[in-house]
């Protein structure tokens, strides 16, 4: 199987510059361009979506389904899968943005959030339920969970594993 990955258009959350982790807000309307312009990018490379699977957030499902109408991709077969759905902050969630050196572990624990090993032990279990899946699959998802997948695939830690911009389609290759 060949794996993609596009993190949602912009949302609400996104704008206004706040934590939104599993809160669930909609896309703005530059969140549903570019959600657009993804399913452009993917047909003008010419990639077959066999598979779609998002967030239940309406930030990654809209974006999915967006995609998919531009793709061809009949939305009836869009897949929601809770693995991937956004890193939980906690008590965090909705508020102002903060220095990331200040939201630490300890923090995040603190109010209730999920830790880094949680989250990449939900990338492994979407990767272990796709084993034998075949064509091409792609993920609508966040880029607290796109960052640890893309770690647990490469087995490199979290840290060197950068943010994904809104709407971007990246090429996490082929996956045995």
């Amino acid at each position: 199987m060949h794996l993609y990955f596009i993190r949602h258009g912009e949302s609400t959350s996104n704008y206004g510059d706040l934590i939104t982790g599993q809160q669930d807000v909609p896309l703005t309307n530059l969140g549903r361009l570019q959600a657009l312009a993804a399913g452009q990018t993917i047909a003008a490379q010419g990639i077959t979506i066999d598979h779609i699977i998002c967030s239940h957030l309406m930030r990654a499902h809209d974006t999915a389904k967006i995609i998919a109408k531009e793709i061809g991709f009949p939305e009836d077969k869009i897949q929601v899968n809770d693995l991937v759905i956004e890193r939980s902050f906690g008590a965090l969630e909705g508020q102002p943005k903060m220095n990331p050196a200040k939201l630490d572990d300890d923090l995040i624990k603190a109010s209730g959030g999920e830790l880094d090993p949680q989250i990449r032990e939900r990338a492994q279990k979407l990767l272990d339920s796709l084993k034998g899946t075949t064509g091409n699959v792609l993920i609508v998802s966040h880029t607290g969970f796109g960052r640890r997948l893309r770690a647990v695939i490469e087995e490199i830690p979290t840290q060197y594993s950068h943010n994904f911009k809104n709407a971007h389609l990246t090429d996490l290759g082929e996956i045995r």
